[in-house]
């Protein structure tokens, strides 16, 4: 059976990492050939999915909208091929799902639930949920070479603002912390975590394939300070720059020696506001505080890691006050060594406490970090007004891009 996974994601600079894990798998399993399709280098929209018995579709909330559409267009010209849908969006939402548009769908992790779908198949059932992988060492490593070959040319990496190829990592599932805008914690179900000796074969595939710079896509993997150091020399001999995700209270002096004898020359924070209360609304956290964010930064830059990270406007009851003292933040950064900020607006998706402000009558085209139609934003706020913050914490964002400009420029000198 020839199966084609389609991504929806388009210039996201990213490939669909979830679907090269499910395509490993079951490659390993099956006899069956799976086909990534990937938007960021094919068009999804022309592709021909004739000689397919079996079409899947993973998208986020923000792609839902698309990937209907692109369901429908398929069933309307290649029919009767089985539909399927899967990917974090449908997994938190399953009742967005039309009986007319997807013959089934996938809940959750999908490595083992694709594998009961397939033994099913012609007779595959509407849904399909499965336990998630307590040992991820048990499932399939990734095949990168799934992936279009352009992924793995030398390019400007505008994460690191360095040249070099590119590889992504993931060496856990899952996050204990319960942040009002994340859906991970319902997603991943739990924390779990591969062995030391999986991550070694995972970082050695990348070797392989000529890796210069990982991005590790944990959503925190400072979680374990003794399993980070188990990792730490596999990191270190591999002789490849890393980033990570950690946490302003998940990180000391000890936590940022060990990254750095790790290869770790990146740390990318979610920061989310420059206002105590509005912080420990957002993280769901009382403990948190912006001296933690503040702390964070110098520590991190005294031990001569690079710093990136992310903040919020538009969450449900900020003030405008709040806001300032976000921009406030953003400055403060600015000039205490942090490379880069990224600006984006509260946005609700399923499985987050956010997502019961979404109004009645939303479009899923709104559901996007960029909006201009912000869907949190407090009734007491104008929407001149805050259209009147972001132009001024985007022209904050444009100074951090001018550093990592000059960054690049110093590098190729």
């Amino acid at each position: 059976m020839q199966i084609a996974l389609i991504s929806t994601a388009q210039k996201s600079g990213c490939p669909p990492i979830g679907l090269v894990y499910l395509a490993s798998h079951i490659h390993k399993h099956t006899l069956h050939r799976t086909d990534i399709i990937d938007a960021n280098y094919q068009d999804i929209w022309r592709f021909n999915y004739h000689p397919y018995d079996l079409i899947g579709i993973s998208a986020m909330t923000v792609n839902y909208s698309e990937a209907t559409q692109l369901a429908r267009k398929i069933r309307n010209e290649f029919k009767p091929k089985p539909l399927v849908i899967g990917g974090v969006h449908i997994s938190t939402c399953a009742e967005s799902q039309s009986i007319n548009t997807f013959d089934s769908m996938v809940i959750g992790e999908g490595e083992n639930s694709l594998l009961k779908l397939l033994n099913d198949y012609p007779n595959i059932k509407p849904r399909y949920d499965n336990e998630p992988v307590n040992n991820l060492d048990d499932l399939t490593p990734p095949d990168w070479r799934l992936l279009d070959r352009r992924y793995f040319k030398g390019r400007l990496n505008t994460t690191f603002a360095e040249w070099g190829v590119e590889g992504w990592l993931l060496t856990s599932r899952g996050c204990p912390f319960k942040c009002r805008f994340c859906s991970t914690t319902q997603h991943w179900s739990k924390v779990r975590l591969h062995s030391p000796g999986y991550v070694r074969q995972l970082v050695t595939d990348w070797q392989i394939l000529g890796a210069t710079h990982i991005q590790i896509w944990d959503d925190l993997f400072t979680i374990n300070k003794d399993r980070l150091r188990q990792l730490a020399p596999i990191l270190k001999n591999s002789h490849i720059k890393f980033n990570c995700q950690p946490r302003i209270n998940k990180i000391d002096a000890e936590t940022c020696q060990i990254l750095k004898n790790s290869g770790v020359s990146l740390c990318i924070f979610g920061f989310e506001s420059g206002n105590d209360n509005r912080l420990r609304f957002l993280k769901n956290d009382t403990t948190l505080s912006i001296e933690m964010s503040k702390n964070a930064i110098r520590l991190c830059r005294w031990h001569n890691l690079n710093v990136q990270g992310s903040v919020i406007f538009g969450s449900p009851s900020e003030t405008t006050k709040e806001m300032f003292d976000t921009l406030r933040f953003m400055l403060w950064s600015l000039f205490y060594g942090v490379q880069r900020l990224w600006a984006f607006i509260a946005t609700p998706f399923p499985a987050t406490e956010f997502w019961k402000y979404v109004p009645d009558n939303f479009d899923y085209g709104q559901l996007s970090h960029h909006t201009k139609k912000p869907l949190l934003l407090d009734k007491s706020i104008k929407l001149w007004q805050f259209r009147i913050i972001m132009f001024l914490a985007h022209r904050i964002e444009d100074l951090f891009k001018l550093k990592k400009i000059w960054k690049i420029i110093g590098g190729r000198l």
